[in-house]
């Protein structure tokens, strides 16, 4: 019974992390790059777009739901999202 538990335990330790949403995926220096920090939040159906505030060129980004960068996000407004990462 003692092993059970601890069987039952570990494996329960887990169960709530497959579910984890992102905060959205872009394409930086031609490979997929994951947002730390959710970026569009409005209810809008524009797309969401990004600039990294480091990025000297302030180019923007189209952000992903996914990392195979098919799916683009909404939510987004007419000015990107300024992402401090």
């Amino acid at each position: 019974m003692p092993l059970m538990a601890f069987v039952l335990a570990v494996g329960l330790a887990f169960a709530n992390k497959a579910n984890v949403q992102s905060a959205g995926w872009v394409e930086r220096n031609g490979v997929a790059y994951q947002l730390q920090n959710e970026a569009c939040t409005s209810n809008t159906d524009d797309l969401c777009k990004v600039i990294f505030a480091n990025d000297p060129n302030g180019v923007e980004h189209q952000v992903y739901m996914e990392e195979s960068l098919t799916n683009v996000k909404r939510g987004g407004s007419n000015v990107p999202y300024i992402i401090f990462e």
